[in-house]
């Protein structure tokens, strides 16, 4: 399931979203398109940036900021829905800051709100380390290649991603390199989450673990 239609099957008549860790902003500038009012947080100044471009480009009205959702105090108000989607908490490669994080993102959910976060199956890829993901082909112009490569540690349940782009180009094929760091974040550690009865695992596009908590209407924070 989507998360546009995640968001009205479990809390219909939401309203309000936060988007912490929102990135370039593709979910919050989708959901601000659907009608919801949408603020987006994220640690990288650059990243904000680049959201408030884009949800200038779309012409849709959505809040941005700087913050880092292991401390979202900063941010005002509560919030129907909180989101946190595409492996923004296997980031955190200390694991004292997941539960420092899912304690931030639960503390702005209204009474009655729905937290949803949503990231690779950990679990799976743990038992397997894979080392290479398929590549994928964009037919351009320019034509391009994208390959990702996995490079595991041996004492810690981390690893570097490199994304390798191959460019076409009249010059021939061109080569750029981005990495970044994950920690293999299990559904367990989820479950355990600050909140009560925890997370609820389900699945979503492409066989991403979706995990989610609706707030007692009776526990207001």
């Amino acid at each position: 399931m989507s998360l546009d239609a995640r968001i009205p099957d479990h809390l219909p008549g939401a309203r309000s979203v936060l988007d912490a860790a929102c990135g370039f902003a593709p979910q919050a500038t989708g959901l601000a398109r659907l009608g919801y009012r949408v603020v987006g947080t994220d640690i990288s100044k650059g990243e904000i940036e680049r959201a408030r471009h884009e949800a200038e480009r779309l012409g849709v009205e959505a809040t941005f900021a700087v913050a880092d959702f292991r401390d979202l105090t900063g941010v005002e108000g509560q919030f129907d829905v909180v989101i946190s989607c595409d492996n923004a908490v296997p980031h955190l490669l200390d694991t004292a800051d997941v539960p420092k994080a899912l304690t931030q993102m639960h503390e702005k959910l209204l009474p009655g709100g729905l937290l949803v976060i949503t990231m690779r199956d950990f679990d799976e890829a743990l038992k397997e380390k894979p080392q290479i993901a398929r590549p994928v082909i964009v037919a351009g112009p320019p034509r391009r290649v994208l390959v990702r490569l996995h490079d595991w540690d041996e004492d810690q349940p981390c690893y570097t991603v490199r994304y390798l782009v191959l460019t076409d180009s009249e010059a021939g094929w061109g080569v750029a390199e981005h990495t970044t760091r994950y920690r293999a974040t299990t559904g367990a550690e989820l479950r355990a989450a600050p909140a009560p009865g925890g997370l609820a695992a389900g699945r979503g596009p492409g066989g991403r673990r979706v995990y989610g908590h609706r707030e007692s209407r009776r526990g207001a924070v």
